[in-house]
């Protein structure tokens, strides 16, 4: 019987503590979303088409962090994986002031169309960031609601590894 007790008591202060430690992470907080004017996005990157366990992919990511500077790594997945070894095609860059600076291969520039555009805002810990599909999900959400009418590409611009703002183009 005091076992018992010991166990629970032990249970529930692992679950409180938990709880606490995914507040303090920002778990509660909900998708922050508007919808805003913004101007065509030119950027500089690396495709990567292959699986997601490649090293290749690693460093892609790599290369263009140390190309970027201070400028934020942006993303665009056009296939995303279901399982470790389905194909994954993504756009690796940053926003450049030049849309041609002379690239080599593998290097690829890349112009997306952009007169307004809705902007999930995501601020906390990436280990209770939600997943894209929720994100993309809440984005659709709001547009539906608006009624407007995405382009049905998605950027995720990673500002820090605790803040991604991911942008979906509005249609016209």
């Amino acid at each position: 019987m005091v076992k018992r007790k010991i166990i629970l008591l032990s249970i529930g202060v692992f679950l409180l503590l938990l709880s606490s430690l995914y507040v303090y992470l920002g778990g509660f907080i909900a998708i922050e979303l508007r919808q805003t004017e913004c101007s065509d996005l030119n950027l500089v990157g690396l495709n990567y088409i292959g699986i997601p366990q490649d090293e290749k992919i690693g460093e892609y990511f790599r290369e263009v962090e140390t190309a970027r500077k201070d400028k934020p790594l942006q993303t665009i997945y056009y296939i995303e994986p279901e399982g470790k070894r389905d194909t994954l095609h993504v756009f690796i860059g940053y926003e450049s002031d030049r849309i041609n600076e002379g690239l080599s291969t593998p290097w690829v520039s890349q112009s997306v169309e952009c007169q307004s555009a809705i902007v999930a805002k995501l601020e906390m810990n990436r280990f209770v960031m939600p997943g894209p599909d929720k994100t993309k999900r809440a984005i659709q959400d709001f547009a539906k609601e608006k009624g407007l009418t995405l382009k049905g590409i998605y950027i995720d611009k990673i500002i820090s590894s605790d803040h991604v703002e991911v942008w979906a183009p509005i249609g016209s």
